[in-house]
């Protein structure tokens, strides 16, 4: 029997090949280039170090608080990623979101402004913006800090500069949800997952957050056939508390101060860069 990954991988390559299949867009250019885009784990809290500088914590955007303390340690081992701060341990068993409409942004593109979640009323060419996958799907990511299942795809020849996707919030009152629902029963009104321990205690955590996610690639990528795009998600600066320690994920279940501040890391916890080896490491 086929394990899980291998499954989810060859819907994905599946879906991919149809929508190219059934293309109408003429506008597209002729020459393309195959390329690959995958979701890890990071494995350092480099994510977290870069939005720290620029981005304060705990709710404190007014304040412009910064955080007290080191940042976690961050380790993936084959029991899962392992993310300390002080006296505040996480252990994440499973890692899983939704995204749907997942697009390579060209750095002369027009397709920004409402597509990119902006507001500036402009009619969005996404004839720019290479389709990478619709969605809604599921990602799966290896808590081991291992490369997950990836998308393949032509993309038009061209220089990229972002991966846009939408967090999917599965709606369960939408029929669209009804066959991505029946397959991850799990996925009821939520876009975010995780199962792991907190201080030695067992939880859930699940976060219904819908957004627009622009994701800038480290360095601008002239695409070529064999490319290796990673996005990696640091889970670590999820549930970092400016004040110290790491936020219990079971109290950010529920809807309050604490649950909002993990949703804004949640949003900026993206990272995107080309990656030849699969290792989560820039080339």
């Amino acid at each position: 029997m086929p394990s899980q990954r291998s499954v989810i991988s060859a819907v994905m390559l599946g879906t991919v090949a149809i929508g190219a299949c059934n293309s109408s867009d003429s506008t597209a250019p002729a020459a393309s280039n195959r390329v690959t885009l995958g979701f890890q784990i990071a494995r350092s809290t480099a994510a977290m170090s870069q939005m720290s500088s620029s981005m304060p914590w705990d709710g404190a955007a007014s304040a412009g608080l910064q955080l007290l303390g080191a940042s976690p340690n961050v380790t993936t081992t084959a029991a899962g990623l392992i993310i300390a701060r002080q006296s505040d341990t996480i252990v994440v068993t499973k890692a899983q979101f939704v995204v749907s409409d997942v697009r390579l942004r060209s750095v002369i593109g027009a397709c920004a402004d409402e597509a990119m979640g902006t507001s500036s009323g402009k009619k969005n060419d996404l004839s720019e913006c290479p389709e990478i996958r619709v969605g809604p799907f599921l990602v799966d990511i290896p808590v081991t800090g291992e490369d997950g299942a990836r998308i393949a795809v032509d993309v038009p020849a061209g220089t990229y500069g972002n991966v846009r996707m939408k967090l999917h919030k599965v709606d369960a009152n939408n029929a669209l949800n009804l066959p991505f629902q029946q397959q991850n029963p799990d996925f009821r009104n939520i876009s975010v997952r995780l199962e792991g321990t907190y201080n030695r205690v067992p939880f859930v955590f699940t976060n219904d957050l819908t957004t627009m996610i622009n994701v800038p690639l480290v360095k601008p990528l002239a695409i070529k056939t064999g490319d290796q795009i990673t996005v990696s998600v640091d889970v670590s600066a999820w549930f970092v508390r400016a004040a110290g320690g790491l936020y219990s994920p079971a109290l950010a279940n529920t809807p309050g101060s604490i649950r909002g501040t993990v949703s804004g890391n949640i949003e900026r916890a993206f990272r995107a860069f080309r990656d030849q080896n699969r290792d989560g490491r820039e080339d």
